[in-house]
């Protein structure tokens, strides 16, 4: 499965305030939230067929490990 990213380049007004700016910020916040509480599986399973498997981390801190010294 292979798909094309489109590139977008935006340029922000320059003269919004700090409000303004924050609004937009908080609309954004809230779309995605929207969509990927909407869309959150049909969007998890195309990532993992884009991207494989999510590897686990390895529990670093295993404190049961014998002591090498």
């Amino acid at each position: 499965m292979s798909t094309q990213r489109r590139v977008y380049v935006m340029h922000l007004p320059s003269d919004w305030t700090v409000e303004q700016a924050l609004a937009i910020h908080d609309l954004l916040t809230d779309l995605a939230e929207v969509i990927w509480q909407q869309y959150e599986d049909p969007i998890s399973d195309f990532l993992h067929g884009e991207y494989g498997p999510i590897e686990e981390q390895p529990d670093l801190f295993d404190f049961d490990d014998p002591i090498p010294f």
